[in-house]
């Protein structure tokens, strides 16, 4: 019985990892520091591509920033911690873990401290779709909430994301 149940939580896992590798878009972003998420704000970051290596113990997500209305890429790697969440280097320390996933969406909790000791705690939501439905905008809105952050610092990003596929 107990090997059963390990084979069932590495093949758990590997289906949730698997679920997560892949092109994705950067739907929306909430924040409690809304001016880092505002159109060029060095955490607005328009995703491009995740991958899980060495059993998703390194997540890597490819992404651009738009500053001064040029996209640059980027690349980071998060580093699975004892917490289970990950932990990378992009405008300050970051800690992020992916808590909802779907073939269509991925919602992220991330918490950024910047090079002055700000901390910004955020929600990122990737997708494969376009838009988020009226009913999926409802539920970021609730899970805003949860995490003490205004409603009204969400963004959908979708329209300004200029930069290359």
């Amino acid at each position: 019985m107990v090997k059963f149940l390990l084979l069932a939580l590495a093949f758990g896992l590997a289906h949730a990892h698997a679920e997560l590798e892949g092109k994705w878009v950067t739907i929306a972003i909430a924040a409690d520091k809304v001016d880092k998420i505002e159109k060029e704000g060095p955490l607005r970051i328009y995703v491009r591509e995740l991958t899980c290596s060495e059993a998703c113990n390194k997540m890597g997500v490819t992404f651009y920033v738009n500053a001064n209305g040029q996209c640059s890429e980027t690349k980071v790697i998060g580093y699975r911690q004892e917490d289970g969440k990950y932990r990378t280097q992009f405008e300050g320390d970051n800690i992020f873990e992916p808590v909802h996933a779907t073939a269509e969406n991925i919602v992220f909790t991330s918490k950024n401290v910047d090079r002055t000791g700000q901390t910004t705690n955020l929600i990122f939501v990737v997708g494969k779709s376009k838009t988020l439905t009226p009913e999926q905008y409802e539920k970021l809105e609730e899970f805003a909430k949860e995490r003490n952050i205004p409603t009204e610092n969400i963004r959908e990003v979708l329209a300004t994301d200029t930069c290359p596929e």
